[in-house]
């Protein structure tokens, strides 16, 4: 297989004691398919002394590069900025736990070369979240309900660790939205596909991508890419104004059927009830997407870097 020129971008966030074997096993692994191979190490303003290490190996490694986020900005553009600085041919996305198995990339690399029309080879853990069956169910539920907000498929079993063509590099970071998601990739016309593997049970720390940033990521996501949640707004406030009229309808027959003798208070009460409820329904829904317009209306930087080795 001919050999090309890798980059790896890695979000770190407290792994200071997973770092050297990661990289020691990035190096081992792609010396055989990789004409050079690039690190990049993109510390997310980590507690612990994560990027003391990542100086110190960048010092001592011509290959391995580091940024450090001025706060923590959140796995999205930590991915942004490693990406921004890659320059190899294929890239790959690997996350700081030891979760992914580095010994894919081979298979990985070899499947996007053979197939020339796919730009994106993703991870399809036959075992996610291996160490806890609550996290699995609440990830598969998750998954579902993101699923069916974005209308596409985003298999539960799908994790960040990737490789990406320099094509799709390109068109993602040539994306003009202020939020990126590397899983913007995912309905864009680029072809994608999946290497099966088991996840790697996590021996030191927890996850940093915990349920707040995950609900966060979701809100952001469904109301930054998707209308799906303002046409369930539409069919629930016009389900709610047509039974509104509806029941208007049988108070009046009512009234003129002297069977309802207080004067004026029913319609009233009608009246403010549903049609006050139809108007925050969809005031709440669009101010959601309001506030995404006026943020990308601002063009303001994605993210600010305190510091480069």
């Amino acid at each position: 297989m001919k050999k090309f020129k890798i980059s790896v971008v890695i979000p770190v966030f407290n792994a200071s004691e997973t770092i050297d074997k990661l990289i020691n096993n990035i190096f081992l692994e792609t010396r055989s398919f990789s004409s050079s191979c690039e690190i990049i190490l993109v510390d997310d303003y980590s507690t612990d002394n994560s990027w003391q290490k990542i100086k110190l190996l960048s010092k001592n490694n011509k290959n391995i590069f580091g940024i450090k986020m001025a706060k923590n900005y959140g796995v999205d553009k930590v991915i942004t900025a490693g990406l921004k600085k890659s320059t190899g041919d294929y890239i790959y996305i690997i996350s700081c736990d030891l979760q992914d198995p580095i010994d894919k990339m081979n298979i990985m690399l070899k499947k996007i070369i053979d197939n020339k029309n796919i730009d994106i080879i993703c991870s399809f853990f036959t075992n996610k979240h291996p160490e806890s069956k609550i996290n699995r169910f609440f990830s598969t539920l998750y998954w579902k309900f993101f699923s069916f907000f974005i209308a596409a498929h985003y298999p539960e079993e799908e994790g960040l660790y990737r490789l990406l063509s320099r094509k799709a590099v390109n068109f993602y970071l040539k994306y003009t939205s202020n939020f990126k998601h590397i899983k913007i990739l995912h309905n864009t016309g680029l072809e994608k596909d999946y290497v099966e593997m088991k996840q790697l049970y996590r021996n030191t720390g927890q996850s940093g991508y915990n349920l707040t940033k995950k609900l966060k990521f979701a809100v952001d996501y469904i109301t930054t890419y998707s209308y799906i949640p303002l046409i369930y707004s539409a069919i629930i406030s016009f389900s709610v104004a047509f039974f509104g009229f509806f029941l208007s309808f049988i108070f009046v027959m009512l009234k003129l059927l002297d069977i309802i003798l207080i004067p004026g208070w029913t319609s009233i009460i009608v009246i403010i009830t549903f049609f006050f409820s139809i108007l925050f329904f969809n005031l709440s829904i669009l101010a959601l997407y309001l506030s995404k317009s006026i943020e990308e209306s601002k063009r303001s930087n994605l993210y600010f870097i305190s510091e480069e080795s």
